[in-house]
């Protein structure tokens, strides 16, 4: 389903699908954004962007990942934490309608709002966009 190709120089591997090759210059595209939560899983991620995203494993440090379960329901998020490092994924080369699928699937702006923030990619520190969610909605 995917294949895979190492970029030495910024020590990253980017997943693509075949239809849509890699090249290190994609890790520089205007639309990357870093996910961490369901979105990591390639399959659920088509399912919401209406295709196979690239991807590469990334992390945001100084953050950390938190459960809130209400229920059955469960909410992700991130909280700031000095000593945490928070993995997750880059998908790479988005387009303005891929960004309006990933606001509707946060349903923002009301529960989550799209932020920039600093991610390592390899060797690559860049700043991609996230969504962060504005308070808790479980009770």
């Amino acid at each position: 389903m995917f294949r895979a190709r190492f970029f030495p120089a910024q020590c990253v591997t980017i997943f693509y699908p075949p239809e849509l090759p890699a090249d290190a210059a994609s890790l520089f595209n205007e639309h990357v954004v870093f996910v961490w939560d369901r979105l990591m899983d390639p399959e659920f991620a088509r399912e919401v962007l209406g295709r196979y995203a690239p991807f590469a494993a990334a992390y945001a440090p100084q953050l950390a990942r938190i459960t809130e379960r209400g229920g059955a329901e469960r909410e992700y998020r991130l909280v700031e934490d000095r000593e945490a490092v928070t993995p997750g994924a880059v998908l790479i080369g988005l387009t303005d309608d891929e960004l309006a699928r990933l606001d509707d699937h946060y349903r923002a702006p009301m529960h989550m709002t799209r932020h920039k923030l600093k991610v390592r990619i390899g060797d690559l520190e860049r700043v991609v966009d996230v969504y962060l969610s504005q308070g808790s909605y479980l009770a």
